[in-house]
């Protein structure tokens, strides 16, 4: 029985996100001030740049990279969302399945009249009052430890580029795995042999963290623990 193909199962999957992203924006059209909507479709686009990027589709990753800046301004309270926004997205959706499935024709032509009418809505929103961005609360954010399987790089995946999109949700503190490490005559330089101990400092929900591994998902092992939990879990230091 043959492998499965890492890109086909990127174009299923990516048109699944693709499908949450666009479902999100027609719910904004009702409510432009929901911030869950607003995560919610920078979260799809983040996640499939970052993917995007890691399976090669480089357009896409760059394209995608300009509609999820413009929502990240959005969660941010520098712009507030619009309807002129969250259509231009929506217009975008058709480019960005194109660029998926391999079939764009006259792509950059296409592309940038879009990027264009995305910058002129971001520079229109500009001009109305910001949304208060919400309050970060010290100490907040995620523990995540996560292994890939062996053979995970033969399949498409990089592991550094994971790392980047944890690094994307917040400041982070990273420590390699090494327990597992085989004796150097029985390693094999195409596996990967370590696993991650992240600490990520942010407001984003645990969907988000989940979101980075969302193309790995099925093969890996991951575990996800808030910071507080954790904090709490560890015994205060003796002062004798």
């Amino acid at each position: 029985m043959s492998a499965t193909d890492p890109i086909a199962a990127f174009r299923i999957e990516g048109g699944e996100l693709l499908d949450e992203v666009e479902q999100a924006l027609l719910d904004m059209e009702h409510r432009l001030g929901d911030m869950d909507l607003v995560n919610a479709v920078f979260r799809g686009l983040h996640t499939l740049k970052g993917s995007g990027a890691m399976f090669g589709f480089d357009a896409l990753a760059q394209f995608t990279h300009h509609c999820e800046s413009a929502f990240d301004k959005v969660r941010k309270g520098v712009v507030p969302a619009t309807s002129q926004l969250v259509a231009v997205i929506l217009s975008a959706q058709d480019h960005m399945r194109a660029l998926l499935d391999g079939r764009a024709t006259g792509g950059e032509t296409a592309g940038n009249a879009i990027l264009a009418a995305l910058e002129a809505a971001i520079a229109e929103a500009a001009g109305a009052p910001p949304a208060a961005p919400a309050a970060k609360v010290a100490g907040q954010g995620w523990h995540v430890v996560f292994r890939l399987p062996a053979d995970c790089m033969a399949n498409g995946t990089n592991p550094l580029m994971l790392l980047d999109e944890l690094r994307d949700l917040g400041p982070c503190r990273i420590v390699a795995l090494t327990d597992q490490l085989p004796i150097l005559e029985e390693l094999n330089p195409t596996h990967c042999h370590i696993g991650w101990d992240v600490t990520v400092e942010t407001d984003e929900p645990a969907s988000a963290v989940e979101d980075v591994f969302i193309f790995v998902m099925d093969d890996m092992t991951l575990a996800i623990t808030p910071l507080a939990v954790d904090a709490a879990a560890t015994p205060a230091a003796s002062t004798a």
